[in-house]
């Protein structure tokens, strides 16, 4: 008999999903030189090359290509590279991650990874707005172009010559779970047909989108504990005060940590969408410390530390102690991050049932976040969106 065959053969029909290489944060960062392999529910035999299946398919051009606009949609009728298949035993982690066929994989891989996360928090499967028109979405995972979009029927995925050295987006798994997170947004409460540039959508779209990259990043297991080692379990370090996220890889958590409030900010998208994201982060650092006190982790005083308020002496202190809790019990420490990322991510996916693009306000999405949630969480998400000013 073939030993490799017969594994092969027993890989593919296990029904446990498909093996890809995904990197949590971009492969240039300290620490996450290495892909994490992660399991996709989606079945090899549901996964046709490209990759391709019934939702989505990766277009590949072959020569440099213009990026999508109102006058040009999918499908990509030029020249395209040669599909990537998958290994012998149907699954995708035998190719090199760092291999320019393997753009198309690993956006085609986070794509999937966002959905599933999102679609256990909104309780049901995600149908593409663009769907009547458009059935799968086309992933196009290199452009000569220095930016990322999604849009009707696709996600195009350009490169940052910030550094001076291109960064291919498609290996962003940042960049793409917030691209997909306007996907989930338009595909959940509509398209604001003829909504000015001044209303609430366009922000809380932005908002709402990092927020979306932020949980998605954190369902890494690895990248809790990345995070939490860093910190020594100390969230807080990355806020005002801190000494530490100015030069830390964690993108996402860096975006959030702000204490803008909303008669501080302009009507720029981004700069509207401040608040929002530090509101919602404030609320998973403040569920994590309520469940370090519930398991025993952390002393019930660390409830009522307001960074603010602390002086650097006190604030080292108080790091001290978190850090000696932390050494010793780790594991506790992950799971009380991981409770509140999903206590978080559950409101925000159950909000987006009462909301309507054409109508939204930051102050109604608040409001429907927080009746989404359940005892503790309403109460910590409504004190956070009242501070920042979105709850009134």
């Amino acid at each position: 008999m073939d030993v490799q065959s017969s594994v092969g053969r027993a890989s593919t029909g296990a029904g446990t999903g498909t093996r890809f290489w995904i990197f949590p944060q971009p492969p240039f960062i300290p620490g996450y030189e290495e892909p994490d392999r992660v399991w996709l529910s989606i079945l090899p035999d549901e996964i046709q090359a490209g990759p391709s299946d019934a939702r989505m398919y990766v277009a590949d051009p072959l020569y440099s290509k213009q990026p999508y606009g109102f006058s040009r949609l999918p499908p990509f009728n030029g020249i395209r590279r040669p599909p990537v298949r998958a290994g012998p035993d149907g699954h995708f982690d035998s190719l090199d991650p760092l291999s320019r066929p393997y753009l198309g994989v690993h956006a085609y891989a986070c794509i999937h990874r966002v959905l599933e996360i999102w679609q256990s928090y909104l309780g049901h499967r995600v149908r593409w707005f663009f769907g009547g028109t458009i059935p799968r979405l086309e992933i196009i995972p290199f452009v000569e172009w220095d930016n990322a979009q999604a849009g009707y029927g696709f996600l195009e995925l350009g490169r940052s010559n910030a550094t001076g050295t291109p960064r291919p987006y498609a290996l962003n798994f940042d960049a793409i779970a917030h691209e997909i997170g306007h996907l989930i947004i338009f595909s959940e409460i509509g398209v604001p047909i003829g909504a000015s540039r001044e209303s609430d959508f366009f922000p809380f779209s932005e908002g709402f989108s990092d927020c979306v990259s932020l949980i998605s990043f954190l369902s890494f297991d690895s990248a809790i504990d990345r995070l939490l080692r860093r910190t020594q379990g100390n969230l807080l370090l990355y806020n005002e005060l801190n000494r530490f996220a100015e030069t830390s890889p964690e993108t996402q958590i860096r975006l959030a940590t702000n204490f803008r409030r909303m008669s501080e900010v302009t009507r720029e998208p981004h700069d509207r969408a401040l608040p929002f994201i530090g509101a919602v982060f404030d609320a998973i650092v403040e569920l994590y410390h309520r469940n370090l006190v519930a398991n025993g982790s952390a002393e019930r005083r660390l409830l009522h530390v307001d960074l603010r308020d602390l002086t650097l002496d006190e604030f080292d202190r108080f790091r001290e102690l978190t850090a000696q809790s932390f050494r010793n019990r780790p594991l506790f420490f992950q799971l009380a991050l991981a409770k509140a990322r999903d206590d978080i991510g559950r409101a925000l996916g159950a909000s987006l049932m009462k909301l309507d693009a054409r109508t939204l306000t930051f102050n109604q999405a608040a409001r429907a976040i927080v009746d989404a949630g359940e005892g503790a969480v309403a109460e910590v998400l409504n004190a956070s969106f009242s501070w920042r000013e979105i709850i009134y």
